[in-house]
């Protein structure tokens, strides 16, 4: 079904960059929106590049709603099992947060931290790269057609504007067929509203019925 949930405020190829130092190590958190496993896989070879002297590349990503079924993934990236990855996906999933990578570069500074000392560590860089995040929120939207009468048609292109749609493509031929795009929702309302204003000579079909 679909859902609202809050996702970063970041244009495709934007990131947002926060460095910590624990005991002379450098963890630097780098969050992206990605929408796939492969777009997180991408970023966080982008960043291997970037780093090549770098100790550890170690991932964790959300690519989809923060809840229910989507993909998400961890890389220890040589760190000890357990130490890395997941404590960084756990910080992801607490933050309610969807379409969201993080890639922590940690540079070693000569002191081991041991295993907890690595949960923690990971955990509190990417913590710190959440707190300073913007975020948005992703408004779930509907499609559908709309066929009407050429008398309806400005009628419904005002009520759709009205309930924060738009139309996506238009044809005209005995009638007028609208492909059109609202937030989930509002459309329900919006084809009551539409019903209404044909006087019920208008055919709606929404892209899951």
């Amino acid at each position: 079904m679909s859902q609202d949930y809050a996702v970063p405020a970041l244009a495709v190829g934007d990131f947002i960059e926060v460095e910590t130092e624990i005991k002379r190590s450098r963890f630097i958190c780098f969050l992206a929106r990605v929408s796939s496993r492969n777009e997180a896989l991408l970023f966080q070879s982008s960043l291997r590049q970037r780093f090549p002297d770098a100790s550890h590349h170690c991932l964790a990503f959300i690519a989809g709603p923060p809840e229910g079924n989507t993909v998400v993934g961890f890389d220890d990236d040589g760190e000890p099992g357990g130490t890395a990855g997941k404590p960084m996906l756990n910080v992801l999933q607490h933050k309610g947060i969807g379409e969201l990578c993080a890639v922590v570069v940690r540079y070693f500074g000569g002191i081991k931290l041991g295993a907890g000392g690595l949960v923690r560590a990971y955990g509190a860089s990417v913590q710190a790269a959440c707190d300073a995040l913007p975020v948005e929120q992703r408004v779930a939207m509907k499609t559908g057609i709309v066929i009407i009468d050429y008398a309806s048609e400005q009628v419904v292109r005002h009520l759709l504007e009205g309930f924060g749609g738009e139309v996506v493509s238009h044809s005209y031929s005995e009638v007028v067929e609208l492909q059109v795009s609202l937030p989930d929702s509002e459309h329900q309302s919006f084809g009551l509203r539409v019903s209404e204003a044909s006087k019920g000579q208008a055919i709606l079909r929404w892209s899951d019925d």
